[in-house]
Order: structure tokens, then sequence, then C-alpha cells
């Protein structure tokens, strides 16, 4: 057999691995990858991180958390705060990267260039979505809501007064798209589920450290093979 036949033949059982892998894994599906501190009792360890699975691309997916994980500001200080700039980010990529995913973890996270409005492109390993995705890959305002864990409450995650009640309130959560309106607020989801891309007038302020953080990540398909119960 010649090596062109063999390249060939290596290609499409490539390629067919990548069709039953994502054949297998569903957008929507719900994914345990990596693990956080979350029922709040430090004493008991991290637990295992929930994730949703956003988008498939090749032998890709786009996850996001099904829960708030913690609360930061977007930036420390109010100042003209873009995704490249902010404080958020490089916490994404250094703490809670570290924190959340052993090294086995960390060989099937992709690193990837984000195109970024009203800013420059980055390469970011976590990170958050932008206005664009919040926009286009939920069905609805309910879709995007998102609870916080106990652990985030107890660092003082906002929790909605209207929306998810009965489950102790909503957060309300970051995007990475800074504000239209204004540079020193960035966008977020509501409790409600709608996504604010002016910022608020006072919630948005990128000081604000009561906004939950939902991180995003890129990873292969064959990282997912526990589904959350």
């Amino acid at each position: 057999m010649s090596k062109k036949i063999m390249l060939l033949a290596a290609l499409l059982c490539a390629l067919l691995l990548a069709a039953v892998a994502s054949a297998e894994v569903q957008v929507g599906e719900f994914y345990v990858f990596g693990t956080y501190e979350q029922d709040n009792d430090l004493a008991n360890g991290a637990e295992p991180i929930e994730w949703r699975v956003l988008q498939i691309e090749g032998n890709e997916a786009l996850l996001i958390s099904k829960f708030v994980l913690d609360t930061k500001p977007y930036n420390e200080i109010r100042a003209y705060s873009n995704w490249s700039k902010c404080t958020l980010r490089p916490w994404l990529n250094t703490e809670f990267y570290d924190t959340a995913f052993t090294d086995e973890d960390k060989a099937f996270i992709q690193t990837k260039t984000l195109y970024n409005r009203y800013d420059v492109q980055t390469t970011d390993t976590v990170f958050l979505l932008d206005n664009d995705q919040a926009k286009r890959l939920f069905a609805d305002h309910p879709d995007r809501m998102a609870l916080p864990t106990a652990y985030a409450a107890a660092q003082g995650a906002y929790r909605s007064v209207k929306y998810g009640l009965e489950n102790g309130g909503n957060s309300q959560y970051w995007l990475r798209t800074i504000s239209w309106v204004e540079k020193t607020r960035a966008s977020y989801i509501a409790g409600s589920g709608g996504v604010m891309t002016c910022g608020g007038e006072t919630d948005g302020r990128v000081e604000n450290d009561t906004w939950g953080v939902r991180p995003a990540i890129w990873v292969t398909l064959d990282a997912l093979t526990v589904k959350a119960e």
C-alpha cells in the first residue's frame, strides 16, 4: 500500500471517528468535567462541574457551566475596561483554570482566538460568551437563566427578586462584550434571561462584584464521557 493511500485511509478513519463522537454528543446535553467548590462546604472538597453543550464544530464542543460558579467584578476598579484588559479575563485563564482542571483535563481543553466587538481579538482558554453567542446559542430568555451555586451565593452573588424564586433566585452573570453605551459598563444576562447589551446605568458597572461568572470552554469531544445525572 502506497504512502498516499495509507494517509488517505488514516484521514478517513479520523473523520469517521470524529463523526461518530459528534453523533454521540448532542447540543443541549450536560456533562461532568473538572471540579470547583459549589456546595460551600470546604471540608468535603470541590464538586464536579456540570457543563451544557452549546455548540459542536467537528471534533470540538463549546461548553458553558450549568450554574453560576463564582462572583467577580468584570474589572476590579471602575475604568474603561474591555475584555482584553479586564481583570476577570486573567482570573479565568489562570486561577479558575488551575483550580478547576487537572493536567489530564487541560489536555482536552482548546485555546481559541476570540473575536471581541469594540475590542481586539484575544487568545483564551477559559472565557465568557459574547453578546452574539448569548443571543444565538440559547432558545429564549428562560433558556439563558442560571442559578448560582451555594458557594457563589455565599460569595455575594446577586439573587433575583423576580425570577427563579422557587430555587432562591437566579443570578445575573457577565458576558465578555463591553457595553455599547458606556465603556465602564459590560454586558450581562439579567435574572430574567435577557441580554443586557447596554450594561444598565448602574448594575453593569465593571466594578460590580455581585454579578456571577458562568465560564465557557472549548473541549475535544473525547473529554465528554460522563453525563450529568
